[in-house]
């Protein structure tokens, strides 16, 4: 019989398998690095498997150290993505940086969405504001996430003598650089807008990709794959930090 940490193991394991079939049939499978989800959920049931199993003294305390060591600097990376998810500009940005994000067949995927309305809702404070749409195109991707980006706003009635096209860019830094070098002048104020649970990230690569003067605009971002999206921030953070690259 299971001991009560057992149980504890089997169930949050149990879940964890439960979530990724969840934000699987959400996201049609398409989520990067879902695969997580699975690997922690097998990982927990095997652990609650065993702990009525007649295992060496040292090696239960170091499968306990490494998962509250483990867990604690999850929390604090959770905690970085956390502090960006509501973050605003001032009024009057000279530019709108729009962040690439994934195109389905049918349309910007849900986290693009999001991004295009938060610019919508954010026009009349940046009235005079140069819109740069952002990201190139994926093997996947039916267009640039650039020209959906400019595509989605010109349907909701932005001038496209407004908008600037960035469509090369393959990742979050390049976004970043390749739109700066459309940008005229260095003390320009601008304004990035991502998916708030991305804020933390972009705002530190921002300033390794030269910009001086920029304010993170957080889309808002709601829904069971949301929770998903801040794990893969708060690891794509570490390796940032491990890499040199934050």
């Amino acid at each position: 019989m299971l001991n009560v940490l057992g149980i504890i193991y089997m169930t949050v394991g149990t879940a964890c398998i439960a979530f990724y079939f969840l934000i699987g049939l959400y996201s049609r499978f398409g989520l990067s690095i879902q695969w997580i989800w699975l690997v922690a959920g097998a990982a927990l049931i095997v652990a609650g498997l065993l702990t009525r199993a007649p295992l060496p003294r040292w090696l239960r305390y170091a499968w306990r150290i490494a998962l509250i060591c483990g867990m604690t600097l999850l929390a604090a990376l959770l905690s970085l993505v956390i502090s960006g998810m509501n973050a605003t500009a001032p009024p009057g940005m000279d530019y709108l940086t729009v962040l690439g994000a994934s195109v389905y067949a049918d349309g910007p995927s849900p986290a693009l969405t999001r991004r295009v309305n938060a610019v919508m809702n954010c026009l009349d404070q940046h009235p005079d504001a140069v819109i740069i749409a952002s990201g190139g195109q994926g093997k996947d991707e039916p267009v640039s996430e650039a020209q959906c980006i400019r595509d989605e706003l010109v349907k909701r009635g932005v001038n496209p003598k407004r908008i600037v096209m960035e469509d090369k860019s393959s990742k979050t830094l390049e976004n970043l650089a390749f739109s700066k070098a459309l940008i005229d002048r260095p003390d320009a104020a601008v304004g990035i807008v991502t998916n708030n649970y991305h804020i933390w990230r972009s705002m530190r690569l921002a300033r390794r990709a030269g910009f001086t003067n920029a304010y993170g605009i957080a889309a808002e971002y709601t829904g069971p794959t949301l929770i998903h999206f801040m794990v893969r921030e708060a690891i794509a953070i570490l390796e940032g930090f491990l890499r040199g690259k934050l």
